[in-house]
């Protein structure tokens, strides 16, 4: 072979490398488990006392969210601020005022950008009982520094996706979903033009010895849970091919309503699935240490926590880059009565 010709070979070679990196560099490799574990530090620290709803340590961490929100260069989504207050009647009917955290990045075509696509997760958790701190570093400091991540992911393409995308930090959670009821009862962005809800709660933990048991469903190295209603046959599409092409396996065994866990029932997606919007709920499982003092920082193995996010990331970024909406093919009000 003539030195022309393996030139030739080495650079049609170069040239289709760069053509498959630039097809692949969509801002996933954006996100890193070192900045996934610089977020989850933080929120859960000790020093928030495991952000308790009504609390000026939940009320640290909703401030942190927003000036991480406005470092990245997101939108603020409430006006001018990046806050979405909203009252909950406590069981002696005084009043507490909670807030969301909410910002986002404007689309870039001019029509499809009136369209939404939402990632969401909980920030608050159920605080501290004398000397003992409830960290919640899976649950859910895991879910919040996921979305920190993935609006950087974001943020950092020079064309933004299509639709306008909404980072949602959700409070009142572990007290009843209060947080997103909030925002369905008065959203930000119109609900009928809000694609999907990408929620995400507890995805930091692999399966441990202790993990074995019904009520304690956990997933392995290299898999994570999707509870799924299934409203969305476009939706499972996207989702099938992006598993395809990632490591990652998805195990949809807790999804439907008639799960005994109910765990389609119980975190913010809800509240989306029951006015139709179709919802993806991306979880690692259900430790043994799910609402106990153990479920701290050193436990999360923030790898697994990459590969989770920079898969519901390339989810979010097919769905918001489709010529033609996702479709609602089984919606949640034709269930019947749940």
């Amino acid at each position: 072979m003539s030195r022309i010709s393996k030139l030739i070979i080495v650079f049609i070679g170069s040239v289709s490398t760069l053509i498959v990196n630039a097809q692949q560099d969509n801002g996933v490799t954006t996100i890193t488990a070192s900045d996934l574990e610089s977020h989850v530090s933080f929120l859960a620290s000790p020093l928030l006392m495991g952000r308790m709803n009504g609390t000026t340590s939940l009320e640290i961490a909703a401030n942190y969210l927003a000036a991480q929100a406005k470092f990245i260069g997101l939108k603020p989504a409430n006006g001018d601020s990046y806050f979405q207050t909203y009252t909950v009647n406590r069981e002696n009917t005084e009043a507490m005022t909670l807030r969301n955290v909410a910002g986002y990045i404007e689309g870039s075509d001019p029509i499809l950008k009136n369209e939404i696509v939402i990632f969401s997760g909980h920030y608050d958790h159920i605080g501290g009982y004398g000397n003992e701190i409830y960290a919640g570093a899976d649950d859910n400091a895991s879910g919040c520094a996921a979305l920190l991540e993935m609006a950087q992911a974001f943020q950092s393409l020079e064309t933004k996706p299509l639709r306008t995308i909404l980072f949602l930090w959700f409070s009142g959670e572990e007290i009843g979903l209060f947080g997103s009821s909030a925002y369905v009862r008065n959203p930000l962005f119109p609900l009928e033009n809000t694609v999907v809800d990408l929620n995400m709660d507890m995805i930091g933990r692999v399966q441990g010895v202790a993990d074995t048991t019904f009520q304690n469903p956990m997933s392995g190295k290299n898999t994570a849970f999707i509870i799924t209603g299934n409203q969305s046959s476009d939706l499972q599409a996207i989702v099938n091919q992006v598993e395809a092409r990632n490591e990652l396996n998805f195990d949809y065994s807790l999804s439907g309503a008639n799960h005994p866990l109910r765990l389609f029932f119980r975190s913010d997606h809800f509240n989306f699935a029951r006015n139709d919007i179709p919802v993806l709920f991306f979880s690692t499982g259900i430790h043994t240490d799910y609402h106990t003092t153990r479920d701290v920082i050193e436990l999360l193995d923030f790898d697994k926590m990459e590969a989770v996010t920079r898969a519901m990331y390339e989810i979010g970024f097919e769905v918001a880059n489709r010529k033609t909406r996702i479709t609602v093919d089984n919606p949640f009000s034709k269930w019947g009565n749940r």
